[in-house]
């Protein structure tokens, strides 16, 4: 069983029962209620593995408060689970990056090599792999190409072979990891490299499903540590592509045209029932809806099941724990409700799920993909997103924005850790003495001053002069951090750091005030993450704590608004 094979144990076991829709043409049964509602919390032991290298990403990215819960804690459960769900006498490995090194620059050399081996390959020890998974600090970078390297290296008998990787983010040093992909299945043409992305989106997702694609392994996205565990153990189930994995079904993903969908099978039907403006062809027990430029628009298994292990019997309550709560409701008639909940991060993709009853009990009859989600950069999927870019890297301001030529007098420095409130590396996080005009700031085209903004209503740089000579390339933080945030009601507040100084809550010990949202003495209201974490619980909708300090109490209220700096053109 190879690397794609090794991300299907890691769905919810799932997997091999019954498929989304039949393979052979005849219609799939239909589970039983009870059986069905267990789906999701059932787990799997494959039969036979083939040998694999296990990689978990423990770079500092992975401390993020967002899985819920720290993304490390949710990788060493899923991890956990694969390691219990592999059979007696498989070949395991299991490697990580990360934990070695920290992220200044001056470590950054060592951080790019700093991959360990946890447990050697060998036959699967559960007591001692789970031991050392769940001894897994992250501190550092994210070497994706040198950890793909050093597992490829540890896999040397002939035959059959997986990679497995789960990374929440892209490689951050500089060594594009698709094209080391292609090269070690080139020289080892039985490999087969699946990736796990925990909470990416963008660029990083792309680079994750470019690295499976090279060896025709299995990329799959997860947002919360429910999919975390289901789709890292899909990865060592069998095939997958006859399960709903976000907008695809049997290799065939929304948008993709009748004419291609026919190459790719030849089997496919060339015409079906006309509906509207929509053309329904039943292809392997399911409804494939094509719209009048010939693009696929739904997909109808008449019994489902997801690479998460929903399918036709699954409660309301079993759905929630994967897909969160419904972005939309129709109620039909008695106790028959549709609700659409989003399916896939970096897509519209949505599953518009038919339920029979009520509360957390109501079961699962019937499940549709469509393109209906929540896209996540829309303004219905979390905050509206503002990305102010007043300058350019040659440091030129760009149109509509002023320069106010009144230099600064006294101290002004400038912060060279992970920078909040931008989008771009090599912005400065400044400030004057005691946390004064504080804000994200660029060299000027001669490189003696700096141009920063201060103040997001006005379209204003403030000309700075630094303290002291700027000789690092500071890098954005990840995930990155709004600059600005906007309340319910009209609320902003900025991100404010000032060293040696915090704010405290007696009815939230160890919450510490990250953004402060106006007001005079002791009416100052903020915003209050626990410690150090993300201070915003980010989903379909962003909630952050809000209030005074002292011993008055917090409330929750959602984020409508975050706005951040980067580069212009």
């Amino acid at each position: 069983m190879c690397a794609r094979h090794i991300i299907a144990i890691l769905s919810i076991a799932l997997m091999l029962g019954v498929a989304a829709c039949s393979r052979n043409g005849t219609a799939a049964p239909a589970d039983s209620a009870s059986a069905a509602s267990n789906s999701a919390a059932s787990t799997t032991t494959a039969t036979a593995i083939a040998p694999t290298v296990l990689i978990v990403d423990a770079s500092d990215s992975m401390l993020t408060n967002d899985a819920p819960g720290k993304r490390i804690d949710a990788a060493k459960s899923a991890a956990s689970g694969l390691v219990d769900a592999l059979p007696e006498g498989a070949k395991l490995a299991i490697l990580t990056y990360g934990t070695g090194t920290g992220t200044t620059p001056a470590e950054h050399a060592k951080g790019c090599r700093d991959v360990s081996t946890l447990v050697p390959l060998g036959s699967v020890d559960r007591t001692t792999a789970t031991a050392a998974i769940n001894g897994l600090t992250p501190r550092g970078l994210t070497p994706i190409a040198e950890a793909l390297t050093r597992a490829a290296a540890l896999l040397t008998a002939p035959g059959p072979a997986s990679i497995v990787l789960v990374s929440d983010g892209k490689d951050t040093c500089g060594r594009p990891p698709c094209p080391v992909a292609r090269t070690l299945v080139k020289a080892h043409p039985q490999l087969q490299i699946s990736t796990v992305g925990f909470r990416t989106d963008g660029r990083a997702s792309s680079a994750l499903r470019c690295i499976a694609d090279a060896s025709d392994g299995l990329f799959v996205a997860a947002q919360n540590s429910a999919q975390l565990e289901a789709r890292l153990l899909a990865t060592t189930s069998g095939d997958t592509t006859a399960l709903i994995n976000g907008d695809a079904l049997d290799g065939i993903a929304l948008g993709t045209k009748l004419i291609d969908v026919r190459k790719q099978h030849s089997d496919f039907p060339a015409g079906g029932r006309r509906d509207g403006d929509t053309t329904v062809i039943v292809w392997r027990d399911c409804g494939w809806v094509f719209g009048s430029d010939g693009a696929l628009t739904e997909i109808r298994p008449y019994h489902g099941r997801t690479i998460d292990g929903i399918t036709v019997g699954s409660t309301f309550a079993e759905v929630k724990r994967y897909y969160g709560n419904p972005t939309a409701q129709a109620r039909e008639t008695g106790d028959t409700v549709t609700y659409t909940f989003n399916a896939d991060s970096n897509s519209d993709a949505g599953y518009r799920i038919t339920f029979d009853g009520s509360g957390d009990s109501a079961k699962v009859t019937r499940i549709i993909v469509c393109s209906c989600g929540t896209h996540p950069q829309s303004g219905a999927s979390g905050p509206v997103t503002e990305v102010l870019r007043p300058v350019t890297k040659t440091g030129s301001t760009t149109a509509g924005w002023m320069k106010d030529a009144t230099h600064n007098h006294g101290y002004y420095g400038c912060d060279h850790s992970p920078v909040p409130g931008v989008v771009d590396d090599g912005l400065y996080w400044c400030s004057g003495s005691s946390g004064i005009d504080q804000g994200v700031c660029a060299k000027s085209f001669n490189g003696n001053a700096l141009l920063c903004v201060i103040d997001p209503e006005r379209k204003v740089l403030t000309l700075k002069t630094p303290s002291k000579a700027l000789t690092v390339v500071p890098k954005a933080m990840s995930p990155h951090m709004p600059l600005w945030v906007t309340l319910e009601g009209g609320i902003t507040c900025a991100y404010s750091l000032v060293r040696g100084f915090s704010v405290t809550n007696e009815t939230a010990p160890d919450a510490k005030g990250q953004y402060s949202c106006g007001g005079i003495g002791t009416d100052v209201t903020y915003l209050w993450s626990q410690g150090d974490a993300d201070p915003f619980r980010r989903g379909s909708t962003w909630t952050a704590t809000y209030g005074k300090d002292g011993s008055r109490p917090l409330q929750s209220l959602t984020v409508t608004k975050v706005t951040y700096v980067g580069f212009g053109e």
